[in-house]
């Protein structure tokens, strides 16, 4: 690394650790939600399990805790002055952290910080991979000081050391460039992720093409992943009005291939079956991963148990001091019998469970009180409620701010003014929600599921039960105050 680019990483070390100050005593902030030291975060990048680790790297802007405050450079000349007065951060970068339990992560120094003198300034979405000689390789898409994807976009790469602690950029970079598609022009073109099938490597990106949302499918020709080649087309969104279809992620289940997409809206998934070599990517079921906009920029990775294991980037909070965003819990992936995507918490969780309430209440109308907690800005509840096939009924969760109300109908839920469909459900339905802060994930029977950004619970909390229509309702199961402190650690060398 040069001195040059040495200042500016060190004075991007310097910024985040000054906003953590900040950022620790903000009393909205999650707790056991993975998050930056501080500063703005978003899109979860380069997650993989290695050597017992698991790593997550997550786009960074260390400057600053808005997404665009101070992302262009008042003058080129300004990049390199790093004492500067008016010095105005307009970089991205991936911030890094690693767990060995999914639950107390350790936060690492910058993975990758753009080359400023090859003209790049923002490390977007991508992923990690280990390449056929043995060496990890992060992928990723680079944009220029404009923050113009649709000029700039490129497809880089960086070169980890063996335990993933320092990375260089590849020699070689760009990656990829546009005139891999020959005459075809595909725009809005970002998001690389990697996979293997049969023993070849595949990579898919986002884009759009003739005016339409696709995911185009790429062939490394060589061991080390740098050189590629196009094979095609293999998704083309079927809904029109979609901008693009970013951060695509492709992987097996089973017999079965899923792609998740994020259009812009809520993050989709379609399941079917995939044919490299015809370029083909055959839809037989699809949904939404998650029904909340909160949630977005899927990233998947495959751990030494071989679960599939997914996070999104939880955006869309207000008024924060010294930090934005986070990222979802980790969830694992399965197919149900009919090919539908099932998520579920994954188990490391329950190491956070602390003093537990258990709940046997009924109601025929409400509400009912069925719990009282000493603190609940931190809580998980898993029950399962038995109900009639046409009532509606509900839980109500009220603290000393305010409440919330989940309700569930035979084919809905509604939190607040937040509604969602649900399948039609037998007169049984399991039920598990997390709260942290300010962060509602809920887990319908496994496939329905919300990630939301919610007005900051704190202090004492009284949950009640309610059955509309007179008709009865029960709920059986637990209430656990999460242990939530002191998870997160700086680097120690």
């Amino acid at each position: 690394m040069s001195e040059d680019l040495q200042k500016l990483v060190d004075t991007a070390e310097a910024s985040i650790r000054a906003a953590a100050v900040v950022a620790e005593q903000d009393a909205s902030r999650p707790l056991y939600h993975f998050r930056a030291p501080s500063q703005w975060m978003d899109d979860p990048n380069g997650i993989i399990f290695h050597d017992g680790m698991y790593h997550m790297m997550y786009s960074l802007n260390p400057h600053n805790a808005e997404h665009r405050a101070g992302m262009v450079y008042k003058t080129a000349v300004r990049v390199w002055d790093v004492n500067s007065e008016d010095w105005t951060g307009g970089i991205t970068v991936w911030g890094h952290a690693r767990s060995k339990d999914l639950v107390h992560w350790e936060h690492l120094p910058i993975a990758v910080y753009p080359s400023i003198d090859k003209g790049e300034h923002f490390v977007w979405f991508g992923c990690t991979v280990i390449n056929d000689e043995g060496v990890p390789m992060a992928v990723y898409t680079a944009i220029g000081p404009d923050m113009r994807p649709e000029d700039t976009a490129e497809q880089w790469a960086a070169l980890g050391s063996p335990d993933l602690m320092t990375w260089r950029p590849l020699p070689s970079n760009p990656l990829l460039t546009g005139a891999v598609h020959g005459d075809r022009v595909i725009g809005e073109w970002r998001d690389p992720f990697l996979f293997k099938d049969a023993g070849r490597t595949f990579m898919v990106l986002g884009g759009r093409c003739d005016g339409k949302p696709v995911v185009a499918l790429y062939e490394a020709t060589n061991p080390g992943f740098t050189a590629w080649t196009y094979r095609g087309i293999i998704f083309t969104h079927p809904r029109g009005g979609v901008p693009s279809a970013e951060c695509p992620n492709l992987f097996k289940l089973g017999n079965k291939w899923v792609l998740l997409v994020s259009p812009h809206a809520e993050v989709e998934y379609y399941v079917g079956e995939l044919d490299p070599d015809r370029c083909t990517f055959t839809i037989e079921n699809s949904g939404i991963v998650d029904y909340s906009r909160n949630f977005y920029a899927t990233n998947v990775l495959f751990d030494d148990r071989g679960r599939a294991l997914a996070w999104g980037a939880l955006v869309g909070f207000k008024e924060t001091k010294g930090w934005n965003c986070c990222v979802s819990l980790p969830r694992e992936f399965s197919l149900s019998a009919d090919g539908a995507l099932l998520q579920s918490p994954a188990a490391e969780l329950r190491a956070l469970r602390g003093p537990r309430l258990d709940i046997h209440h009924s109601t025929a109308k409400g509400p009912v009180v069925i719990g009282r907690l000493a603190q609940g800005q931190c809580l998980e509840f898993e029950a399962e409620f038995d109900h009639t096939a046409t009532a509606s009924f509900g839980l109500s969760i009220i603290h000393q701010d305010g409440r919330l109300d989940i309700e569930l109908s035979p084919d809905s839920f509604r939190l607040g003014g937040f509604t969602a469909p649900l399948a039609r459900r037998e007169k049984k339905t399991k039920l598990q929600l997390f709260i942290d802060r300010t962060v509602l994930e809920i887990f319908i029977d496994n496939a329905a599921c919300a990630a939301r950004v919610i007005p900051l619970v704190r202090g004492a909390v009284e949950i009640g039960l309610y059955s509309n229509g007179g008709e009865a309702a029960s709920a059986h199961g637990s209430v656990w105050q999460l242990q939530a402190e002191d998870l997160f650690t700086r680097f120690q060398g």
